[in-house]
């Protein structure tokens, strides 16, 4: 095992990571996945750094290799030939970026930061390079995915390699592409997946780990930055379902109503609205069978507990917008059917319909048609030759 750490979705969440991995006194090596060739561009005029303010100051750090997604093919980056290159009249040529250096070797621990709805078509145009010994961190929000990945990824139980799932915690801001500002910090806890759907209180006897998974746990751990711990499956499962609670409420409410995070405090139909919403999900979440056996989890999961703690966060982040509500912005896919929709899919399992949040998934889905619509139909403006009203007209 090389104990190469390869880290694709260079969003917040991945920039924080792989920047923390290489403020390490002893930095594993680090290859940072980018998916296209401008993203690359973009990181050349970076210096092929990442930034991280903390308390007013910037900290940066170098010294990843890279490989970039082009041609259906990974391209090794040699950054030192392109640094040079860089400063020539083909600068932003591909072939110029990484020629012909595809990269088909092996690897042995990927941290997958992307969103929970790109996960998949990210993981298949790695599958050839993850084997059985390999061992995949998974730092989403989403719940479900692991699932999807068996089913259209690594179908075959022998090939498949190892998950690791989290929950993380810290509070980031993206300052600009490739730095962050570190605004509170937090917790990343880590768990090996439990593969089937036993009762975790039965899980947490199984001591049995890849020898890739317990290096990369053993390396997120000791990064001080990351203030990483592993925990049990169950308690692993009772953070990540409360988490989702959050998601399946903020998101949802404020994509819907084109609205930021703390709008929704004090308005009367949107709390009736909540409440309603927690009643299914706190019902589905009770009546999980992994979480049988479990003491607390009445309490934990009650409709008025849940209630509290999504409002408290609505509160911390009243002046935030919700990713939900700017990924419609952008026309882009949400992860709606990793929220809601996990939970009316284990309702349907557990035989009951959980016909509330069915419906926000849909308005949702209804939201985000269209604002696509509208941005195919509208008119494209030539804004750089509009002459305003008494400008003379320049003859070229």
């Amino acid at each position: 095992m090389s104990g190469r750490v390869h880290v694709v979705g260079l969003g917040n969440v991945g920039t924080f990571i792989a920047h923390s991995l290489a403020s390490r006194q002893s930095p594993p090596p680090i290859t940072l996945l980018l998916h296209n060739p401008q993203v690359l561009a973009d990181f050349r005029r970076k210096k092929y750094a990442l930034a991280m303010n903390h308390n007013g100051m910037d900290d940066v750090k170098g010294g990843f290799d890279v490989e970039v997604r082009s041609d259906s093919q990974w391209h090794k980056v040699d950054t030192r030939d392109v640094k040079e290159k860089a400063r020539g009249e083909h600068a932003d040529d591909e072939e110029y970026l990484f020629g012909d250096r595809t990269d088909d070797e092996d690897i042995d621990c990927l941290i997958v930061c992307t969103r929970a709805n790109h996960a998949e078509k990210t993981l298949k145009t790695l599958s050839h390079r993850l084997t059985s010994d390999s061992t995949i961190c998974l730092v989403q929000g989403g719940m479900g995915v692991i699932d999807k990945l068996n089913e259209s990824v690594f179908p075959d139980p022998n090939n498949r390699p190892h998950y690791v799932e989290s929950v993380f915690s810290h509070f980031l801001q993206r300052q600009y592409h490739f730095h962050i500002a570190h605004r509170s910090p937090g917790t990343l806890t880590l768990c090996p997946t439990v593969t089937d759907r036993t009762p975790l209180i039965e899980a947490e006897k199984d001591p049995h780990w890849a020898p890739s998974t317990k290096h990369l746990l053993r390396l997120l751990t000791l990064t001080p930055q990351l203030v990483a711990t592993v925990a049990s499956p169950a308690t692993l499962l009772q953070l990540q379902l409360e988490k989702l609670v959050v998601n399946c409420i903020i998101g949802p409410l404020t994509a819907i109503n084109d609205c930021k995070n703390g709008e929704l405090l004090y308005i009367f139909s949107a709390t009736r609205l909540m409440r309603l919403l927690l009643f299914e999900i706190s019902g589905v979440i009770c009546s999980l069978p992994e979480l049988q056996g479990v003491p607390g989890i009445e309490s934990r999961f009650s409709p008025e507990r849940l209630r509290r703690l999504v409002t408290h966060t609505m509160s911390k982040t009243a002046d935030n917008t919700s990713a939900m509500l700017q990924n419609i912005r952008d026309h882009k896919s949400t992860e709606i059917e990793f929220f809601n929709g996990w939970i009316v899919r284990r309702g349907e399992e557990l035989g009951l319909k959980c016909v509330l949040n069915y419906m926000i998934k849909h308005l949702v889905h209804t939201r985000l048609s269209v604002a696509v619509r509208r941005n195919e139909s509208a008119v494209p403006l030539d804004l750089e030759n509009i002459i305003v009203t008494g400008d003379s007209e320049v003859d070229d």
